[in-house]
């Protein structure tokens, strides 16, 4: 296919949500829970399906520390306009609205994180960036806002926002990414290719051994095809497919959601309108099947990608803490949605295997490792009051959302052209081990498979 036949987003893509009115039709997604025989009243809603959707190199600060600073509330943490780097020049740089959606990528490895964490400063993301790429950037302090973001913000207003929910490890995207999958990776601080295929207990394994089921979706290369023996097609899927199956009220215990790591999963340079979009549709998905009542949807990324955060993180205990791994890594933009969470801000220090220690409260399963066991579960963000009195939030009606229809062609032609992901480390290792899993080579088919399914869901007109 070429360029000039991809079906393009139109100037004006429009994300409108349906849901809240589900109610009120009398449609799937407001069922009550069963009476039993003896005629006592319902017991109280609980959670059967626990879905993870992870996203790329965002923080807080980044993506909602506008809450406070442009938008003016005060039970956020969020910038203040008073936070300060020094670039190379020993200039100050302080936090700015980013003048383009596509900017670039920055240091994020274990060292260039350690550099900006400096001791609990926090002040080292100007210049680790510079030194990384040599360039005269002060990309790292700028921020998005509403405009930009309207699904993160409206998901945010209206359900879960925690804003002291770090990522895990002061480093990279797959040490974070196995531990929230896994609750560690085994002292790797990189993307470490030779280690493929990685045999450490995964969320996966737990779910099975206590006789629940589980999938993962994906859109482009699953990350889950780095675990040994996890490469069962009957569960695992595709976008349209977690579609399809929130239509049928068909979800696992466990669901885990991967986006395109080619062009929607918000890694620098990818345009932020095309995460956006990814978003909408699996809240839309969710929110419009009968299982919203008993699900409960986290979003969340991986680490902070070298975007500037003010919030020094803290350290909790891990069987690798004598190699550093007790240091959790910066804040990241992260909303728990459902209709039994308590609505607002949470500052309950959480990171990212807060999910995995609710898999194990909720489920009934021993968490298997130091750093699971003593994390906070997100069950602390469930409304036990609510949940007692049987009254589940309704879904929210999502904005509207424009974007240049020049920005994203030229982000998709630049997807096209790289034929790769933002995570090479990835795409070689899956092409080594499991290449049949793999959909790179069809980043235009992809892009055009989303925008019917984002059609479908009324997200995109």
């Amino acid at each position: 296919m070429s360029h000039d036949d991809t079906p393009r987003i139109p100037r004006r893509a429009v994300l409108a949500g349906g849901a809240a009115t589900l109610a009120a039709a009398g449609l799937p997604g407001c069922t009550e829970p069963d009476a039993d025989d003896s005629g006592a009243a319902p017991l109280p809603a609980g959670i059967d399906h626990v879905i993870v959707v992870m996203m790329e190199n965002r923080s807080f600060d980044h993506y909602l520390g506008a809450l406070t600073l442009v938008e003016g509330r005060t039970d956020v943490d969020g910038l203040t306009g008073d936070e300060v780097n020094l670039d190379g020049n020993g200039e100050e740089v302080r936090p700015f609205p980013l003048p383009e959606p596509c900017q670039t990528d920055l240091p994020h490895g274990w060292s260039a994180s350690h550099d900006q964490f400096n001791s609990g400063a926090n002040d080292g993301f100007v210049l680790a960036h510079q030194r990384g790429t040599g360039e005269q950037s002060h990309w790292s302090m700028a921020y998005l806002t509403r405009n930009e973001l309207p699904i993160h913000y409206a998901l945010a207003d209206h359900f879960a926002l925690p804003d002291r929910f770090f990522c895990s490890v002061m480093g990279p995207t797959w040490p974070n990414r196995f531990y929230a999958q896994t609750g560690t990776s085994e002292g790797m601080t990189s993307n470490d290719e030779s280690r493929v295929p990685f045999t450490m207990k995964t969320v996966y394994q737990a779910v099975t051994e206590a006789g629940l089921d589980w999938r993962c979706y994906y859109t482009d290369v699953p990350f889950i095809g780095l675990f040994k023996d996890h490469w069962d097609t009957t569960r695992l899927g595709f976008i349209d497919d977690f579609v399809r199956d929130c239509e049928r009220g068909d979800l696992p215990a466990f669901t885990w959601i991967e986006p395109g790591y080619s062009f929607n999963d918000d890694h620098p340079p990818h345009h932020s309108g095309l995460g956006q979009m990814f978003l909408a549709v699996v809240y839309e998905a969710l929110a419009r099947s009968p299982l919203w009542e008993r699900s409960l949807l986290v979003i969340t990324y991986d680490e902070h990608g070298g975007f500037h955060d003010h919030v020094a993180p803290p350290t909790t205990e891990d069987d690798y803490a004598a190699e550093g791994f007790d240091q959790m890594g910066f804040r990241v933009p992260t909303i728990v949605v459902g209709p039994w969470v308590r609505q607002g801000v949470d500052s309950t220090v959480f990171d990212n295997t807060s999910a995995l220690k609710f898999v194990c409260e909720n489920f009934g399963i021993e968490p298997w490792n130091t750093r699971i066991a003593a994390a906070n579960s997100l069950g602390a963000l469930l409304d036990t009051d609510r949940m007692a009195r049987n009254e589940p939030l309704e879904p929210v009606v999502l904005p509207s959302f424009e974007v240049d229809n020049a920005e994203l062609t030229d982000a998709c032609n630049y997807s096209f052209r790289r034929r790769g992901s933002g995570q090479p480390e990835l795409d070689r290792a899956i092409a080594r081990v499991a290449p049949h899993l793999s959909r790179l080579d069809d980043t235009e088919a992809l892009l055009s498979e989303f925008a019917a399914i984002a059609r479908k869901l009324g997200v995109l007109r």
